[in-house]
């Protein structure tokens, strides 16, 4: 797990306190420095998979405090290495309890759960994402020049075109937001992140429409067809799809690659759609507006049930609340969906 460099300013007044938080915390890993204004910088070098336990302590403690901050660096290597950590003790079991009836101090209920694999805080997972939701011009500009890329790969027959309009498509940041603020329960990213997604799927639909109104096509071009029928090798090519992508923004791995998995089950039949409404063939683009959907709901549903596994979970316990709701809301939506429209594309295939 990489490296990360933890500062934290706070009150000299109150960095007893402090220390207390950074007992677990290695001695010769922990810089101090009393600056101006009756504050202490302190420098605490960790492992990326420790630094949201500590930084969600260090926030309920000193929040309220005048002058208290938290930032956190990427680390790219250090000299000499950091030892590998001690495996820590197994908890107690749950159904031991001390003699009052509380639970054991080693066995923290409100915690959140272990993630499945090591991974950053939340707080950076957060800035990763929501970074890549911004709607502004670069977003469009991107949005066109793969539609036109993948318009161009779908009227040739062209795998390779079509991979390339993937690879410029940013559409992995909008639908990893819309799973993540649903996980948090954050709604100003969940709306920032429609926003994005409404914005760049009918960017993509409205231009290959026009393409298809102005450009001679071949109805029965082997990528345009495919594009037009649903199977069980798409529904889990969007399952992978949206899990892989989760997957590398909880472990700080790089999403290039993942962002063509996300791409190839939204922009090509976005495109094709277009393309056959242009054409005025309404059943082959309602047929590709179907894989659309399909693809849409699978995605955020694998990155939701993705981002629940790591162990992504708001850091107060009133947002945990509200955000166990939301998710609860959307899980069954994002099932009920794609039910409805199994069932949909089950009787117009027979």
């Amino acid at each position: 797990m990489s490296l990360r460099l933890l500062q934290v300013v706070l009150p000299i007044a109150s960095a007893d306190d402090l220390e207390t938080l950074l007992a677990d915390v290695p001695p010769d890993l922990v810089w101090r420095d009393d600056v101006a204004g009756g504050l202490r910088f302190v420098s605490i070098l960790l492992r990326a998979d420790q630094v949201e336990p500590l930084s969600d302590a260090l926030n309920e403690r000193f929040r309220s405090e005048i002058g208290f901050r938290l930032i956190l660096f990427p680390i790219e290597a250090t000299k000499p290495q950091l030892p590998e950590p001690a495996p820590k003790p197994e908890p107690l079991e749950s159904h031991e309890q001390s003699e009052n009836g509380a639970p054991p101090v080693n066995e923290p209920s409100a915690a959140a759960p272990k993630p499945l694999i090591g991974r950053i805080s939340r707080e950076e997972l957060y800035e990763d994402i929501a970074a890549g939701v911004s709607a502004g011009r670069l977003f469009v500009v991107m949005v066109v020049l793969s539609t036109v890329v993948a318009a161009a790969g779908l009227l040739r027959d062209s795998a390779a075109v079509i991979i390339g309009a993937m690879v410029i498509a940013p559409l992995l940041g909008p639908n990893m937001a819309l799973a993540l603020g649903t996980t948090l329960g954050d709604r100003t990213l969940i709306r920032r992140s429609l926003t994005a997604n409404g914005m760049g799927g009918s960017i993509a639909l409205a231009m290959s429409v026009v393409m298809g109104l102005l450009v001679p096509i071949d109805a029965d071009g082997a990528e345009l067809v495919a594009r037009t029928t649903v199977g069980a090798t798409d529904i889990v090519l969007a399952l992978a799809s949206g899990t892989a992508g989760a997957l590398a923004f909880t472990t700080g791995a790089p999403a290039t690659l993942v962002g063509v998995m996300v791409a190839v089950a939204l922009l090509p039949p976005t495109t094709a759609a277009g393309l056959y409404f242009g054409m005025g063939d309404a059943g082959r683009g309602l047929s590709a507006l179907s894989l659309v959907a399909v693809n849409v709901v699978c995605v955020n549903l694998a990155a939701t049930a993705t981002f629940l596994v790591q162990g992504i979970r708001p850091d107060t316990w009133w947002a945990a609340d509200r955000a166990r709701g939301a998710t609860r809301r959307a899980i069954v939506a994002w099932v009920v969906l794609l039910a409805l429209l199994g069932a949909l594309l089950y009787m117009r295939s027979v």
